[in-house]
């Protein structure tokens, strides 16, 4: 009897110290409110939430822990996030202009027209 309750007990703990280890760094440093854009690619490393239009990206910072963290935002984002119920978009320019990419709400996905090339992002409607 004694070693059948140490073999549930060791099971029970084996299988609690697994549990952190599953934990990924991603599911650490995920977007919870806001519009994130992320230094890599599929949602990947650092990240920085925006809550309002920014016209220029300049002197913002990749936030959170992960690949990226401390590097500037600006023509460094690789992909984005959008948990904001109007439509955002970033642009290859700063001041709102030229190529951009089109978020709606919880949409996420590379970015593609301003892949590492982003400098501004606008929430369009009533945000």
């Amino acid at each position: 009897m004694k070693k059948r309750v140490l073999s549930l007990v060791a099971a029970a703990l084996g299988a609690a110290l697994t549990v952190p280890l599953a934990a990924t760094p991603a599911h650490a440093a995920a977007c919870r409110e806001g519009f994130c854009l992320y230094y890599n690619s599929n949602l990947g490393g650092s990240h920085i939430s925006l809550v309002r239009s920014v016209p220029d990206l300049a002197g913002y910072t990749f936030t959170t822990a992960g690949a990226g963290q401390g590097q500037r935002v600006k023509n460094n984002a690789a992909s984005a996030h959008s948990l904001v119920i109007c439509s955002v978009v970033v642009y290859f320019n700063s001041h709102y202009s030229g190529p951009a990419d089109v978020y709606s709400y919880r949409q996420h996905h590379n970015l593609v027209n301003t892949y590492n090339d982003n400098a501004s992002v606008l929430f369009v409607d009533s945000c």
